[in-house]
């Protein structure tokens, strides 16, 4: 008791958050989200009239503080508290004023790199120790308040009222205190780590000794297990995910009972922060649409995917290509549940989760795992370019457009060239370049790929006749026309390529560092493998008749359409740019095939158009043949034609 004081008055007289100055607003908008409700019903009406003056004097704190500690950076966010504070004044609904200040606080955190959670594993045993000494006499020895002590406000009962809290609100009630309640704050009496230990440990007073079946359960139930996800978590919250996963209550409790009773171990992978964030994110994407917030929720869910998942894609992807293809399925369930606003939002994403904690585990890397990576990265991503390109210089050659083989060689040359100029400056501009940015360009560049291929394709399949190959490449009006889409063409595929090819390369680089001269290695094998298949295709090309050639160029461009097609759809979709519906669980990223209404859709309708190109090819030149006999046509037969 005679240490509670003193750390109490210690507590006291110090000065909060030297080193984390904006800890304190954080702590006084989860008081806001967290306790309103018990404040002001849904309808309104004030259920105590000293709990919402203190709700509206936390909000004026939080701008106030926020104004201060950030020297006018924030000062948008401090008026969105202004306008939060107008709507708790106006009794706002506690769903309303929940999703209002989580989402400024988000924010804060996110913008201003506020560190809310513990550095090293919590120790349970330590926790019990520093709660005994300054917290059981107000809170009680086994977490159910002292009466006797008369409290004009009652500390929560951590058996009946802990199910909303976290680990992080613990922390920040420990380190600053409740305003207008007897609770002090212990930010210099305890060390960050201690508060943390507490933290954990009052959590763990609800529930009874842990098990190895419980974590087993939990695991099972692809429930966070580490303890730096679940200091962002509640009692409801891993409930919810554990019931979204079959288990049943005594089960439930089981799990929950191991979670929070540790021990907690240190995490000593090299990149686990990564992949952390993702989750995170998905997190926050959750708990928007829980709330409400629709829009919200897809964007927080957009940026877990392309800002803190894909940039480690590429290293994955090598050592662990199927479980890619499950998050990204998983990725575009969660997406479609949220737009949809069904009750399965809560299972997908707990699977979500558990199977971004599956690929975090396997994410150790290594020189061999850059070598191969690299050399994945350069053949995926520049076979298509290369067989394109091979397939138009085969192709004009053999019809004696040597010109147009020259804008080929200008379109891929150029393209390289502005792929190593991208390659120069990504190493700035990705920083500020947002995942959705980038997400854009790449779907844009397909979707205009595809059209240009379209296009080509449509004109090699009007030559198919081996006679008439000749004067038709060699019109006036095709020579000025395909020479520049055979340019385009020839750039924008390569570019394309390039484009991506940097970002999965800076991916790797970060997803396994210290690599840079096994990158390097591997990428320059990929580039000699490529140059070995243009070579080969260039030399059974000169073999080939011409019908054989056109028409499997021909075939080939098709396909490189549907591909682009399906692949940029999807870049959209995940954007948020165009819809989302699911159609079945298969997806085939190498043949661009994803099981979504849009984009098959959209596929189906290229198809239709190369099928009526075909059709439309095929009926003039049976008039064209039909024709042929007549070798002085009538001027109205002329005229016709």
């Amino acid at each position: 008791m005679i240490l509670s004081l003193t750390l109490a008055a210690a507590a006291a007289r110090a000065q909060p958050g030297d080193t984390q100055p904006l800890r304190r607003v954080v702590a006084l908008l989860d008081y806001v989200r967290g306790d309103y409700a018990r404040a002001v019903g849904e309808h309104g009406e004030v259920l105590s009239q000293a709990e919402h003056s203190e709700q509206i004097g936390f909000v004026e704190d939080a701008a106030r503080e926020l104004r201060a500690d950030v020297n006018g950076s924030g000062e948008d966010l401090a008026k969105r508290l202004d306008a939060l504070r107008q709507r708790v004044a106006e009794r706002a609904p506690p769903a309303e004023v929940a999703q209002s200040a989580q989402a400024v606080r988000d924010e804060i955190v996110q913008r201003f790199n506020v560190v809310l959670l513990p550095l090293r594993a919590p120790d349970v045993r330590r926790g019990a120790q520093v709660y005994a000494q300054a917290c059981a006499a107000c809170h009680g020895i086994d977490g159910h308040p002292n009466p006797a002590l008369g409290l004009e406000t009652r500390p929560p009962d951590f058996h009946s009222e802990a199910g909303p809290l976290t680990p992080q609100r613990i922390f920040s009630a420990a380190t600053y205190g409740v305003p207008k309640t007897a609770m002090p704050a212990f930010d210099s009496g305890l060390t960050d780590e201690e508060r943390w230990d507490v933290a954990f440990f009052i959590l763990s007073l609800a529930h009874p000794a842990g098990s190895p079946r419980g974590l087993e359960l939990a695991r099972a139930a692809l429930v966070p297990t580490r303890y730096a996800d679940l200091a962002a978590l509640s009692d409801d919250d891993l409930r919810r995910r554990l019931a979204a996963a079959g288990l049943a209550a005594g089960e439930q409790e089981e799990a929950l009972a191991a979670l929070r009773g540790g021990p907690f171990a240190e995490d000593v992978r090299r990149n686990a922060q990564g992949l952390a964030q993702a989750r995170a994110a998905v997190q926050s994407a959750v708990l928007l649409a829980r709330n409400g917030d629709t829009a919200g929720a897809r964007r927080a869910l957009i940026s877990a995917y392309l800002d803190h998942f894909e940039p480690h894609e590429a290293g994955l992807r090598v050592r662990e290509g199927p479980i890619v293809q499950e998050v990204e399925a998983a990725f575009l369930a969660l997406r479609a549940s949220i737009d949809g606003r069904d009750a399965q939002l809560e299972a997908r994403a707990a699977r979500l989760d558990g199977l971004l904690e599956k690929a975090d585990a396997r994410s150790a890397g290594g020189g061999l795992v850059a070598f191969v990576g690299a050399l994945a990265i350069a053949l995926r991503e520049g076979v298509e370019a290369a067989l394109l390109v091979a397939a138009m210089l085969a192709l004009l050659r053999k019809a004696g457009r040597e010109r147009d083989a020259d804008a080929v060689h200008v379109g891929w040359v150029s393209a390289s060239l502005a792929g190593a100029a991208t390659w120069w400056a990504s190493g700035m501009l990705l920083v500020h370049l947002s995942g959705a940015s980038r997400e854009l360009a790449e779907g844009v560049f397909q979707l205009v790929t595809a059209a240009l291929l379209l296009y080509a394709s449509h004109w090699l399949l009007a030559a198919l006749s081996a006679k008439r190959l000749v004067s038709f490449v060699s019109t006036r009006t095709m020579a000025a026309g395909s020479a520049a889409v055979i340019l385009g063409l020839s750039f924008m595929v390569v570019y394309r390529e390039m484009f991506e090819a940097v970002l999965f390369f800076r991916g790797l680089l970060l997803e396994v560092p210290g690599t840079g001269a096994a990158v390097a290695a591997g990428a320059a094998a990929g580039l000699l493998a490529l140059v070995g298949l243009v070579a080969a295709f260039q030399r059974v090309g000169r073999r080939l008749r011409p019908r054989p050639l056109l028409l499997s160029c021909g075939i080939l461009l098709c396909a490189l359409a549907v591909l682009m097609v399906g692949h940029g759809v999807r870049s959209l979709q995940i954007l948020g740019a165009v819809p989302l519906t699911i159609w079945g669980a298969f997806q085939v990223p190498a043949l661009g095939l994803y099981a979504t209404r849009e984009g098959l859709c959209a596929q189906a309708l290229v198809l239709l158009a190369l099928a009526g190109s075909a059709l439309w090819t095929a009926l003039r030149r049976d008039r064209h043949d039909g024709d042929a006999p007549d070798r002085h046509p009538s001027p109205a037969t002329s005229t016709a034609r």
